[in-house]
């Protein structure tokens, strides 16, 4: 006669919900979440001193440690020519350009609107010369021969950043011009900017070997880095300052420590000096103080 199954070895005994076994399971994998997917954790207490509109911090990884503001449009000033140096870099790497073109220095160039370096009619330049004259001193002169010897002018220039800031994810972006002058319809978010900076350190690293100088000397011009900090404090390794009359004080800084590394940006400052302070501030929150 056939043994009830029910009744076999173990029959009696209660038989186990699967819930019983699947909450750990199921606090384990949360866990895992938390640890690895949540960059939320390692998150930084932004001071209440700051005087900057708009602030982003990226980590060593690219992941947002804190952010303030960071999809309000402001007018970038000078960061704008973030973008423009993407693509020159660009345009070296494909060969379009070398370090070691020349240039004639027009009238126009000479006297834009904006910063300038000071390149004088007539002066023949290199390009690599113009590289430093931009990333160092902001030159809105070296800007225009650059955009020249790219794209034959600023207006084609700018159709290929705004197709350049859409391929790049820069939805919060609109650009009429190179070099960052104040003007209807010329706009970034923090986040754009901090997207935008980390791409430019992770695809054309060789920007900080000139963003990272104090000053430079090429074929006998000497620039100037308006980045304070760089030189001052030796976990800078700079990225480019702005400034203009809607823009306010703003500053983009790549900086490291040891092993780790962060990307800070500060829009609308209250003063330049304070834009100067205040990354160094978070610096000591996020790198901890000078080693």
């Amino acid at each position: 006669m056939k043994q009830n199954p029910a009744r076999g070895k173990g029959a009696g005994k209660p038989r186990q919900n699967p819930a019983v076994w699947l909450i750990p399971a199921a606090v384990l994998a949360v866990t895992l979440v938390l640890v690895f997917l949540r960059p939320w954790e390692r998150r930084v207490a932004l001071p209440d001193s700051l005087t900057a509109n708009s602030v982003v911090i990226l980590d060593d990884k690219g992941n947002t440690l804190a952010e303030l503001d960071s999809d309000t449009p402001r007018s970038p000033s000078s960061l704008t020519k973030l973008l423009t140096l993407y693509l020159i870099f660009d345009d070296i790497d494909s060969g379009k350009l070398s370090l070691t073109d020349t240039a004639e220095v027009t009238v126009a160039e000479a006297t834009t609107l904006g910063s300038r370096y000071g390149l004088t009619p007539g002066q023949e330049v290199t390009v690599e010369q113009l590289l430093a004259g931009t990333i160092l001193n902001s030159g809105c002169d070296c800007v225009q021969v650059l955009v020249r010897l790219s794209a034959g002018g600023e207006a084609a220039f700018v159709e290929r950043m705004n197709e350049a800031a859409a391929e790049l994810g820069l939805k919060g972006s609109h650009f009429v011009n190179a070099t960052g002058l104040d003007a209807s319809g010329h706009y970034m978010t923090a986040r754009d900017l901090a997207t935008l900076s980390w791409k430019l350190v992770e695809n054309h690293p060789e920007y900080l070997d000139y963003s990272s100088q104090a000053t430079l000397t090429i074929d006998g011009l000497t620039f100037t880095n308006l980045n304070k900090l760089v030189g001052a404090d030796p976990r800078v390794l700079g990225l480019k300052t702005g400034t203009t009359a809607i823009g306010g004080n703003n500053l983009v800084t790549y900086a490291k420590q040891g092993e780790k590394a962060c990307l800070i940006v500060l829009l609308d400052s209250a003063t330049v000096t304070k834009r100067f302070a205040e990354t160094q501030q978070l610096l000591d929150l996020v790198l901890g103080e000078v080693a």
